[in-house]
Order: structure tokens, then C-alpha cells, then sequence
């Protein structure tokens, strides 16, 4: 059975052709009285959807919860962000996927110790960054799973960067729209990302009980045999 995926992204249309249905989801607001949430998650700006539509062809079988807190633009509030995280961990969803970081120190404490939480728990986090030596929480924390997006990668190959706070590379591109030409669709470190989110959950399929230092070094031996093949070429 495949893990439970929760995309903390601007939701998901699950009516899509990439996406075909979610398990489910939340949204999350911000107003002067603090955090408030409601069941429509429907994505107005198509960014979680292209995310879930990359997740979605690498395993048809994923069990994917939309978990909305971009709303207009592809920026909110951290306090959405950790009231999102808090609502995954607590329904203890076992990947987290974040398109998203922040340099705010602020935050920094109170991110980590949520990301600490759910590796405890034994869920695996991922989140994107704009290079290997980046400093965007919380892509660059231990508990977490780093990914930008490596131009050297295709559609299949992964790289790992030894030593680097941001571990992993990975292609960029989400899937083809028929109609629009690529280089018109999204891009960038998000989908390199997602493209990693989906090889986890594959991973996890395979084996249900890893914990995330396990998926990590399965991650790893991916990357290096990707640059042995490339060496042979």
C-alpha cells in the first residue's frame, strides 16, 4: 500500500488529468483572530496541482492530501506554515512535502522542532532549496530531506551532494501540458523536489517500515548509480 503524501503547496484540483482525485485536504487561513481552516483546498493557481501531477505519474498509486496555504501568490504567513506541518505530523501522514522555505531566524527554533517531531515519529519531510549551500529552513535541517534542482539531472537521475546542507538534485520540470510549449509551464527548485517526493514513495512502498536515515541512504545509493552510469556513457 502506498504512504500518505501531504503537499503543503496552493492546493490540489483533483479533477485534473495528472492528478485523478486526493485522499483529501485542508485549508489554512490567517485573520486577527489566529489560524482558521476549511475543507476547500481547490487550487487557484495551479502550483500544488503540477507538484501532485509529478507525484501522480511516478506512482499512480499515491494516497495524496492537499494541504493549502498559498492562496493568490506563492507566499503566506509562516504561522500557516506551522499550523499545516502540525496538522500532517498530527494525522501522521508519512511524507511531508514542502515547495517552500524561509530565511527568518524568528522561525527557526519553532521549525525545527516540528521537523524534529516528525522524524521521531518516523515520517519523512522534504523540502525545496535554491542551491546545495542554500540556508532556507527548513530544507537544510538533518531531519529533513533537501532537494534543489540540479541541471545536469533528467526526468530519471538524482544527485547527491556529500558534505552540502541541501543533500539532493534533481530535475526541474514538472509534466508537459498538452498546448503549452515547456518552457512556458512552471519550473524550478519546487519540482525538483516533488520528483523526489515521489521516488520516497516508492521507496516506502517497497519497504513499509524504513525510517527516514534509511530512506536517505536508499536515496543516496539512487544518486550514485545515476553518476556511475554517467561515467560508463
Amino acid at each position: 500500500m502506498s504512504p500518505d503524501i501531504a503537499i503543503i503547496d496552493s492546493g490540489i484540483n483533483p479533477w485534473h488529468i495528472h492528478v485523478q482525485g486526493v485522499e483529501g485536504g485542508i485549508a489554512f487561513y490567517s485573520d486577527s483572530e489566529g489560524l482558521t481552516t476549511d475543507g476547500d483546498f481547490r487550487d487557484a493557481i495551479g502550483h500544488g496541482t503540477a507538484i501532485a501531477g509529478i507525484i501522480r505519474e511516478k506512482i499512480p498509486s499515491a494516497r495524496m492530501y492537499a494541504v493549502k496555504i498559498f492562496h493568490e501568490e506563492l507566499n503566506a504567513p509562516v504561522s500557516l506554515l506551522l499550523g499545516a506541518l502540525e496538522w500532517a505530523i498530527d494525522k501522521n501522514i508519512k511524507i511531508i512535502h514542502l515547495s517552500l522555505g524561509t530565511e527568518r531566524e524568528t522561525y527557526r527554533n519553532e521549525l525545527e522542532s516540528l521537523c524534529q517531531y516528525a522524524f521521531d515519529k518516523g515520517i519523512v519531510m522534504l523540502a525545496a532549496a535554491r542551491s546545495p549551500d542554500d540556508r532556507v529552513f527548513p530544507s537544510v535541517f538533518e531531519t529533513v530531506i533537501g532537494v534543489c534542482w540540479d541541471r545536469g539531472c533528467n526526468e530519471t537521475s538524482i544527485r547527491y551532494y556529500p558534505g552540502e546542507k541541501v543533500e539532493f538534485g534533481a530535475y526541474g520540470w514538472p509534466r508537459a501540458i498538452p498546448g503549452l510549449p515547456q518552457e512556458k509551464n512552471f519550473c524550478g527548485n519546487s519540482f525538483a523536489a516533488a520528483h523526489i517526493t515521489a521516488r520516497v514513495a516508492q521507496l516506502l512502498e517497497r519497504n513499509p517500515g524504513a525510517e527516514p536515515l534509511q530512506i536517505k541512504e536508499m536515496l543516496i545509493k539512487m544518486a550514485s548509480k545515476n553518476s556511475e552510469q554517467r561515467a560508463t556513457f
